[in-house]
């Protein structure tokens, strides 16, 4: 009975001041578990906007900041979203419009960072609330814990689309809780923010099934005034953008012929694939177990953090039968794993970013009341969710404060997808914003530019940001002689393979690399007085052909009696290179074998070669080496160094 209808009778007075003390104690002990919760998200938001400039900077994200500052300044209204399904498709472009808002206050990409990291905390912070007021406080607290995911989190405030998924989907989630926990019909935000959250990223459609479903079900809702208009409104914009954007005919044109017969597997066999189901389940831990070289305890941190989310999960799903609103989010996240199951024959790991929340609030919900059944207090439930928070906030902390310190980790791409892509050793370099811009900005404040920068890193760091950051170099006409200093890049691992730094020092540092000034000792490629061999055509948005080398590759190097000679190559496909058998050295000898190293980075194969050769003292002329492969489609940059005798 509740405590207001008590003490009817003088002897149930003392029962009364019970109940009334016990009621405040609940009262008080569920505004701790919010406020432990609040503090918490606080925390987190913080450590995003901290670190705004700790996030991943590539091809997607240049391209759409210039779709996005052309709108600022020349006004060129894009009528298509990211280009989809090998740029045959476009969603509507809502994003990029998202996008350029920050840049209307500041345009820098620092405003886009910053404010789409505080609009990531702030829905979690919208979404906490929503759950404190509908489904309790301690369902908030366990939410708290699960709604940064460690991965996920470190690119949401990133100027890609997938950046704003899980931003949109938490107030989707929140104005959905709210319609069906108070039996509300006026559903006029929710269909636009699903609209929007739509033309965000593709992988949000199928929660428009279950969404429907419950509005079809619950057909009060589409009877609305409120819903019929945001419903016309949504009909009325796209039919505007389908007659105006050339998508319709876009989609509805042949296929390519690499697209049309590009294998593909059946919608059941995607769905029974258990290799998939398992690897989905398991991609927030394989994602950080991609990272190369490993963070120390990030890997343990995450499997905790994923152990609490699908057990929660589990749990959710048998407590949610008595719940109305929980088995409306449990049926909706269902639909759109089935439908993202077979529809994708191969996914990816922002795919899920936008079911995130939906699994985070069914699991938070098993967890509270799995503790309620277990009897356990308020105090001691309160203590292991704050523990846990600290442990993910720890997770994050480390996350950035390693990424901040060497600027780049390799992704295992194959680790990034469900099922996991073949051959496994294809990767991702993983640069940040904040390393990008101080490489570039260290070489642009000592006047070098992009042809006096040699070196594999530089390379990749090229192709891995469509060159859009390369220092430019004066035209021919104005640079009059070949500069006589180059600038060598490495990493900080460099010294324990090859020789070529040995004995240099670097003239600075930027994250994990070094630059070293090295004399041009006027070494020949291909007969030219350069160093680099780039090929200027693409293969697509991101993708530079690699040159073509009609007659393979020949470095004529000048007299030395000791010298090293290094040499990065990016090919179009794996060469036997790395074989010494492979090279022809005349005027030379080798004083030790072939250093080499192989990687593969996206679709490229990238070679280090490292020769040491010593020539004779009383040699008048040079020295070449020379490929034995024929014709090569690779990049080249070349250096070589006399070895000073001490």
């Amino acid at each position: 009975m509740p405590f207001e209808e008590q003490g009817a009778a003088p002897g149930n007075k003392t029962i009364k001041k019970v109940d009334m003390q016990t009621a405040a104690l609940m009262t008080r002990q569920r505004t701790s578990s919010y406020w432990i919760a609040l503090i918490f998200v606080a925390i987190l938001g913080a450590i995003q906007v901290y670190f705004f400039n700790i996030t991943f900077h590539g091809p997607d994200q240049i391209r759409d900041l210039e779709i996005a500052r052309r709108l600022i300044h020349h006004q060129e209204w894009p009528l298509n979203g990211p280009p989809l399904f090998g740029e045959r498709f476009n969603l509507p472009p809502g994003f990029y419009y998202l996008l350029a808002l920050p840049l209307l206050v500041r345009d820098t990409e620092a405003a886009i960072f910053i404010t789409f990291g505080a609009l990531f905390a702030l829905s979690v912070w919208y979404l906490l609330r929503v759950i404190h007021a509908q489904l309790g406080s301690r369902c908030a607290l366990a939410y708290a814990v699960l709604a940064f995911p460690v991965f996920a989190s470190f690119y949401t405030h990133s100027a890609w689309n997938p950046a704003l998924v899980m931003t949109l989907s938490n107030v989707v989630l929140g104005l959905f809780i709210s319609l069906a926990q108070q039996h509300r019909h006026d559903g006029l935000l929710l269909p636009l923010a699903a609209f929007l959250l739509v033309q965000i990223h593709p992988s949000a459609a199928p929660l428009l099934l279950g969404l429907g479903a419950y509005a079809l079900l619950n057909y009060q809702v589409l009877l609305n005034r409120r819903t019929l208009a945001s419903l016309l409104l949504i009909a009325g914009m796209t039919a505007v953008w389908g007659s105006q954007s050339g998508a319709v005919s876009k989609l509805l044109s042949p296929a390519p012929a690499s697209a049309a017969t590009a294998s593909g597997h059946g919608w059941l066999s995607n769905l029974l694939d258990m290799d998939k189901w398992r690897d989905v389940f398991l991609m927030p831990y394989s994602a950080i177990e991609s990272i190369q070289p490993a963070i120390s305890g990030l890997g343990a941190l995450t499997a905790f953090h994923l152990t609490l989310m699908l057990g929660g999960v589990l749990l959710g799903i048998v407590f949610s039968a008595k719940e109305r609103t929980l088995r409306w989010i449990l049926l909706t996240t269902v639909l759109w794993f089935i439908v993202s199951m077979a529809f994708l024959s191969q996914g990816a790991f922002w795919h899920l970013d936008v079911v995130h929340p939906w699994l985070a609030v069914l699991a938070a919900h098993g967890l509270a009341r799995a503790s309620e059944k277990a009897s356990l207090s308020t105090g001691h439930f309160n203590a292991l969710a704050a523990t846990s928070l600290v442990l993910v906030v720890v997770a994050h902390l480390n996350l950035y404060l390693q990424f901040e310190k060497r600027g780049k980790y390799d992704l295992l791409l194959a680790s990034l997808f469900f099922p996991k892509l073949e051959p496994l050793e294809y990767k991702i370099p993983g640069y940040t914003f904040k390393y990008l811009h101080a490489m570039r900005d260290g070489l642009l404040s000592r006047g070098i530019c992009q042809d006096q920068v040699i070196g594999l890193d530089p390379m990749v760091m090229g192709n891995a940001v469509n060159r859009t950051l390369d220092a430019p170099c004066p035209s021919p006409a104005t640079t009059g002689p070949v500069s006589q200093t180059l600038y060598f890049i490495a990493n900080d691992q460099d010294a324990l393979r090859f020789d070529f730094t040995k004995g240099l020092q670097a003239m600075t540092t930027v994250g994990a690399s070094a630059i070293y000034a090295v004399r041009n000792t006027g070494a020949l490629v291909n007969g030219k007085a350069e160093n680099n061999v780039l090929s200027n055509k693409k293969m697509d948005y991101m993708t530079f052909l690699p040159a073509r080398l009609a007659e393979g590759l020949t470095l004529t190097l000048p007299p030395a009696p000791e010298t090293i000679v290094r040499v990065a190559l990016r090919c179009g496909r794996d060469y036997p290179i790395e074989q010494q058998a492979h090279w022809k050295v005349q005027g030379a000898e080798y004083k030790k074998p072939l250093t080499t190293a192989h990687a593969r980075y996206l679709g490229s194969n990238y070679y280090d070669l490292e020769w040491t050769l010593t020539m004779p003292a009383s040699q008048a002329y040079g020295a070449t080496i020379s490929s034995t492969l024929g014709p090569l489609d690779c990049d080249v940059s070349a250096i070589t160094r006399p070895i000073t005798a001490h």
